[in-house]
């Protein structure tokens, strides 16, 4: 009876799963060939033949190549100097530069508009380009750090000192070449793997800093809000078809080699403590000292802006400090939202979507588990499955829920209220079957059976020895889904830039106008509740990682 009740919540598991994330996609899929007609060749042509689509596939590869390479040129000496050397702090230094990869998309390309007003480049636009690189690295530098610090703090030092004895080691050329390349290779490709991913499908950058210049995920979703319509535009459903079906192989590509890879990573090298590994390093800092400036330094911005306003009064350009930009974004008027609405909904959006995801997360990882024992080819099929939403961009993802439900009612997409949840659960359910899988693999079998010989039921073996056991695990995919939910804009732009339901994200966006110095600040004002936010979850969220989980997310 036991069994067929968990065989039971194992299938409504996947079936909730498919029903939640597949069918909207397959929808909007559906949709969209409909009004276009099935005509692959016009799909992938229209995307040279439209103005609009024009270079932008190039402008993506070229910009996601770029900030690769520049991350990782950047990323790399800070995840040797964090992991093998002793830093005073070094909790507190790991936490402030792995912390920009959980700040939201639009509060970095806020930040990064900030210091272009300080340096004076927001006029350049030669300078956008090298900005959005360097915004892209700053985003994604913690990748790098998380991927490689944990092989490099717990290697175990007499390995180096064995290569150092052949000939092949003598010069440190040869021990990169014969010894740190070949054992770091795995984690820093599966970094540029990641980071190349969500530079390839960057959107909030590309929008706020590249005026005039499109990735293939900006020009989706710019172009989306007239896709699925019949005898209108048919040109746009063309062009979103082909894009999302680059899109979707380049991103399958990708997390197909950075999912092997992991399996190719170091875990059978020799192993030491840190307090072995590491030494002291009092030049250290020329890397460290820089690198904490540049992940601080968006976020600071964010705050100074909130607080200065700068206008022109009599041709004089007048910068005072005030808090009027804070006053009126949270006071309602008849054109714009509350700041509080939209924290509100905001926090609303998240709840909800914690309520979702969280069990259904944990449903679909204990089904993975169980089918494993059972069924490894099956286990692996739903395993690939549950990390399809990687695999399709958040705008992609915003323009299935849309175009499905257009498709399924026009009018029932427009006055359901919980629409925008259903995105932001197809973004983060494979985020919580990611944390939760991981963890249930490691309980030990033993404790299971031990319960079962105390005579425990199934029930109490859950409350009473699984959750105290994944506690931590739990605590921080809830913190992250929260997190997620909060800050996401891509799919949350293209689902609710047309309704009243307006999150903090969405709101950042639509109150910025940089020639309103009272709106600008507004904005920045909005961008930094929504940054303390998102630090607060991160730095709860920290103290709960199990320190065998070294520095990965």
């Amino acid at each position: 009876m036991l069994d067929m009740l968990k065989k039971a919540a194992n299938a409504s598991a996947v079936a909730a799963y498919l029903i939640l994330i597949v069918v909207p996609l397959w929808l909007a899929l559906d949709r969209l060939i409909w009004v276009s007609g099935f005509d692959v060749g016009n799909w992938f042509n229209s995307l040279n033949e439209n103005y609009v689509s024009q270079d932008v596939v190039a402008f993506t590869v070229k910009q996601a190549i770029l900030s690769t390479i520049t991350t990782l040129s950047i990323g790399i000496p800070i995840a040797w100097q964090l992991g093998r050397y002793k830093w005073p702090l070094q909790s507190l230094i790991k936490s402030i530069l792995t912390m920009p990869f959980v700040m939201p998309s639009i509060v970095a390309a806020i930040g990064f508009l900030n210091l272009m007003d300080i340096l004076d480049l927001r006029g350049n636009s030669d300078t956008w380009f090298t900005i959005l690189i360097i915004a892209h690295a700053w985003f994604n530098l913690s990748l790098v750090i998380r991927f490689c610090e944990p092989v490099l703090s717990t290697l175990d030092p007499r390995l180096e000192e064995q290569i150092r004895l052949l000939p092949s080691g003598k010069t440190l050329m040869g021990r990169v070449r014969h010894f740190w390349g070949p054992i770091m290779a795995p984690s820093i490709i599966a970094a540029a793997c990641m980071t190349f991913v969500f530079s390839f499908t960057s959107f909030a950058l590309v929008k706020l800093i590249t005026l005039g210049e499109n990735t293939i995920e900006s020009m989706m979703a710019s172009i989306g809000s007239s896709a699925g319509i019949e005898g209108y535009r048919i040109s746009t459903n063309e062009i979103i078809l082909g894009g999302s079906i680059i899109q979707f192989s380049v991103l399958l590509t990708s997390l197909w080699l950075m999912s092997w890879l992991a399996q190719k990573r170091q875990s059978l090298l020799p192993k030491a403590s840190e307090k072995v590994v590491k030494t002291h390093n009092p030049y250290g800092w020329v890397v460290v000292g820089p690198a904490i400036l540049f992940s601080l330094s968006p976020l600071i911005a964010v705050i100074l802006k909130s607080l200065r306003i700068q206008e022109r009064k009599k041709d004089i350009a007048v910068e005072y400090w005030s808090f009027d930009g804070w006053r009126y974004a949270f006071k309602e008027t008849s054109s714009l939202t509350s700041g509080w609405e939209a924290l509100t909904n905001s926090l609303s959006y998240a709840f909800i979507t914690l309520a979702i995801a969280l069990p259904l997360g944990w449903l679909l990882a204990q089904t993975i588990k169980d089918l494993e024992k059972k069924s490894p080819t099956l286990a692996r099929i739903v395993d690939v499955a549950t990390m399809l939403p990687f695999a399709v961009s958040s705008v992609m993802i915003g323009l299935g829920v849309t175009i499905g439900m257009i498709k399924i009612n026009p009018q029932f997409f427009y006055d359901f209220w919980f629409t925008p949840v259903l995105a932001h659960v197809m973004i983060t359910t494979p985020f919580v079957v990611r944390i939760i899988l991981p963890a249930l693999r490691s309980i030990e079998p033993a404790y299971d059976e031990c319960g079962m010989v105390l005579g425990m039921s199934p029930i109490k073996r859950l409350f009473y020895l699984k959750i105290p056991i994944l506690s931590g695990s739990i605590i921080i995919a809830a913190t992250f889904t929260i997190a997620m939910s909060m800050g996401e804009f891509g799919a949350s732009w293209v689902v609710t830039r047309n309704s009243e339901w307006t999150t903090l994200p969405i709101m950042i966006d639509s109150v910025r106008d940089p020639y309103n110095p009272v709106t600008n600040t507004a904005s920045n004002a909005v961008a930094a509740v929504l940054m303390l936010i998102s630090i607060i979850l991160f730095t709860w969220a920290e103290k709960f990682r199990p320190k065998r989980d070294g520095g990965m997310f």
